[in-house]
């Protein structure tokens, strides 16, 4: 699977990762779940195609969250999490102190041709030729990126939260709240507050992440309807709102 990490419009790392195998079992319901999503297109105004690869690609994604978030963060105890942001902190400011060092002198000119060695053909346009302006551009960029990694790890060290005491919730507004983003941007329909086909594919989707024991369907429903309730109540999140009409 390939990430990417972006400051603004700017992308300041992108590499191909391996897939975490437990989302074999999660795709094994793309069909599905993507079926769920067409056929509300097909029930929808249809201002623009459905985007099959873009719809899966996020629900991919969510899934990491849904289905493995509260493991991962009660196997590894805050103040271990705290200690490794704080190394890589350390790390990345060593090395971006070294790179800054080097593109002061001739050693600089090397890596950049090194990089373009190893990364150009990535950039080449169709024709085959390189717009060298681009290529600085994006080897700079990579520069930049160590920099903003180390301020992200420094941000996460002091920002690291142990899990509250007690089970974790299941679904929380925010997992409403991204699963109604995908579900009207795929379908471009409103996603209902109550029983209806969104709840239906937010049910489909903790099936499909192996959630379903943890929680009632009636009490997820009910989860839907305070995201929503609590999204129209507040005026800065009711401008952007997947469940308000006029958006």
């Amino acid at each position: 699977m390939r990430i990417k990490i972006s400051a603004g419009t700017e992308i300041i790392l992108e590499r191909e990762v391996p897939d975490d195998p437990r989302l074999a079992e999660f795709d094994k319901h793309r069909k599905k779940l993507l079926d769920m999503l067409r056929n509300e297109y097909e029930r929808g105004p249809k201002s623009k195609p459905f985007d099959a690869d873009k719809a899966w690609l996020s629900l991919r994604g969510h899934a990491r969250f849904l289905g493995w978030r509260s493991v991962k963060q009660a196997t590894i105890p805050a103040a271990d999490r705290r200690e490794r942001l704080r190394d890589i902190a350390k790390i990345l400011r060593r090395a971006n102190r070294l790179v800054e060092r080097t593109m002061q002198n001739v050693v600089g000119s090397d890596l950049f041709l090194a990089w373009w060695e190893v990364r150009g053909s990535e950039y080449a346009k169709p024709d085959g030729r390189f717009d060298p302006r681009y290529m600085e551009r994006k080897f700079n960029q990579l520069v930049k990126g160590l920099a903003d990694l180390e301020n992200a790890a420094s941000y996460g060290a002091d920002h690291v939260e142990p899990p509250e005491r007690g089970k974790p919730p299941v679904l929380t507004g925010d997992d409403i709240w991204n699963l109604a983003v995908l579900y009207r941007d795929s379908t471009g329909s409103i996603p209902g507050a109550g029983d209806g086909p969104f709840a239906e594919f937010v049910w489909n989707v903790l099936i499909a992440v192996g959630r379903p024991n943890d929680i009632k369907y009636g009490s997820m429903v009910e989860a839907i309807k305070g995201t929503r309730r609590r999204a129209r109540m507040d005026p800065v999140t009711r401008k952007r709102s997947p469940f308000d009409e006029e958006l």
